[in-house]
């Protein structure tokens, strides 16, 4: 699935020497790293899991240069690298809310912010998203029955230019990609 999604990227001409991606949700970055690395400017993985930022950071990709490593939840607070972010890639949809609601409820108060996140983001920013329909799986608590489900759960003004499905022994893996 993450083979097919760096393969859509390049069909777009989306991953370049000047490319600014974001990876929400990065885990190792076993991946999603080795496959564009070479391709784009900068790397910014952001992940809760502490334990597995530092494998990623420490032991897998200590050597590249070009990848940031954030420990944290990606609906907690705007980051600087947003700013720039020409990409910004979740493979992990089905373990976290819905994209709509990234940047929309202020946690600590428990209200909406005035400007939702994907609003303040570059123009030309682009995403490629994924989920999948594995609700047994431990950790997946936002899975989707289709791919109009989890086209619902895209920021309102997110232009879908590419979607595919994939099957596997497990399910189905739904794959959006577009601009925000």
């Amino acid at each position: 699935a993450k083979t097919k999604l760096v393969n859509e990227l390049d069909k777009l001409n989306l991953l370049n020497k000047t490319t600014e991606v974001v990876i929400f949700g990065c885990w190792y970055g076993s991946v999603l790293i080795p496959l564009i690395s070479d391709k784009v400017k900068k790397i910014t993985c952001i992940d809760e899991d502490d334990q597995a930022i530092t494998i990623g950071r420490n032991r897998l990709f200590y050597k590249d240069n070009k990848v940031d490593w954030i420990t944290g939840d990606v609906f907690e607070e705007y980051r600087d690298m947003f700013d720039t972010a020409d990409i910004f890639i979740n493979t992990s949809c089905e373990h976290m809310p819905p994209m709509n609601e990234w940047g929309v409820i202020n946690k600590e108060r428990k209200e909406p912010y005035k400007n939702p996140w994907w609003t303040r983001v570059p123009k030309d920013s682009h995403f490629a998203f994924t989920s999948n329909n594995m609700f047994d799986i431990l950790g997946h608590t936002n899975c989707v029955n289709s791919i109009e489900e989890f086209k619902g759960q895209l920021p309102p003004a997110a232009e879908v230019l590419v979607e595919d499905e994939l099957e596997d022994e497990r399910g189905t893996r739904y794959l959006l990609i577009g601009k925000i």
